[in-house]
C-alpha cells in the first residue's frame, strides 16, 4: 500500500510589531515552553500551536524560557475561577492589555462577558491569529481610556486583569485607571504584577534582554511594602494577596525563593502579583 501524502505544513504567519505591543510574544514563547515541560504550570497547546506557527525569531528575542509569565499566567488563572464561581451568572471579566493571552480558552467555562481592551495594532494581531470567541468582544483602544468601562453592564463587579500592562505607565497614570476602576465598579476585582524600582530604571535606561532584543521603558515601578499604602491612599483599593513571582510555586524558583526570604532584597529587588478589591 502506497504512503499516504503527508499534511501540507501550515503557513508561517508572519506578525509586524514593535514597542510595547511587540512584548505580546514575550509571555506567548514562555508559555508555550512551559506547556512541553512535564511539571507544567499551564496547559496552553494554543500557545505552543502559534509559536511553532509565527514567522519570529523567539529565541533570539527573549533568549532562555523561565517559569515568570506561566506563574503569573496560573496564578491568573486561578484568582479568575474562583472569581466565576463566587460571581456564577453576574460575573464580567476585562482583559486589560491582553495581547495573545489565551486564558479564555484555558478557563474552559468562560464567562458570558469577556472584554478584551488592546491597542488597534494588538487587536489586529490578535484577530488575525487566534479565533473568535462568542462571548468576547475586542476593544481598540488604550487601557487608559476610560470608554471601555461604559462597554459594562450598570452595577457590574468586574474582575479586571492588568497583566503586564501597569509597568509602561506613569505613575500617575496607573493611580488614575485604579482609581477610576474602584469608584466605577465598588466590588470590583483587579490583578496585576509590578516590577521594582531598580528594573524600572534598567529599562529606561535601554535594558537589553538579549542581543537582539530591547525591552521597551516600563516607567512605573515599586516597591512590594509601598504597594499597600499606595493601593489604598492613592487608589481606593483593599490588598487582597500580594505575593512576589517566588511565593506561589517555590519548588519551580528554589534558589531565588531562598534569596526572597532575606527582608532587604525581598523588599527592594521583588517584582509582584498583586490581587486587589475595590471598597
Amino acid at each position: 500500500m502506497a504512503d499516504k501524502a503527508a499534511s501540507p505544513k501550515p503557513p508561517a504567519l508572519s506578525v509586524e510589531l514593535s514597542g510595547v505591543p511587540e512584548t505580546m510574544l514575550w509571555p506567548l514563547w514562555h508559555r508555550a515552553a512551559e506547556t512541553r515541560r512535564p511539571d507544567r504550570l499551564i496547559e496552553d497547546p494554543m500557545a505552543a500551536d502559534l509559536v511553532a506557527r509565527i514567522d519570529y525569531d523567539f529565541a533570539g528575542s527573549f533568549g532562555r524560557p523561565n517559569a515568570a509569565h506561566p506563574i503569573r499566567a496560573r496564578v491568573c488563572d486561578d484568582l479568575l475561577r474562583g472569581y466565576l464561581k463566587r460571581a456564577a451568572e453576574d460575573a464580567v471579566v476585562i482583559a486589560l492589555g491582553e495581547g495573545l493571552e489565551t486564558q479564555l480558552w484555558r478557563l474552559g467555562e468562560a464567562p458570558d462577558r469577556w472584554f478584551s481592551v488592546d491597542l488597534p495594532e494588538a487587536i489586529a494581531v490578535r484577530r488575525r491569529l487566534l479565533p473568535a470567541h462568542p462571548r468576547a468582544t475586542l476593544v481598540e483602544g488604550s487601557a487608559l481610556d476610560p470608554a471601555w468601562m461604559d462597554l459594562l453592564p450598570e452595577g457590574a463587579a468586574p474582575f479586571v486583569s492588568a497583566a503586564g500592562l501597569l509597568m509602561y505607565f506613569e505613575e500617575k497614570d496607573v493611580a488614575a485607571l485604579l482609581s477610576r476602576i474602584a469608584e466605577r465598579f465598588p466590588g470590583a476585582e483587579v490583578f496585576f504584577d509590578t516590577i521594582p524600582p531598580f528594573f524600572s530604571r534598567k529599562t529606561l535606561k535601554g535594558f537589553k534582554v538579549t542581543k537582539r532584543y530591547t525591552a521597551p521603558p516600563m516607567p512605573w515601578g515599586i516597591r512590594i511594602d509601598e504597594l499597600p499604602r499606595f493601593l489604598e491612599d492613592r487608589c481606593g483599593l483593599e490588598v487582597v494577596s500580594l505575593q512576589t513571582y517566588l511565593d506561589p510555586f517555590p519548588q519551580r524558583t528554589r534558589l531565588y525563593r531562598l534569596l526572597s526570604r532575606i527582608g532587604f532584597l525581598r523588599r527592594r529587588l521583588a517584582p509582584c502579583l498583586v490581587h486587589a478589591r475595590a471598597r
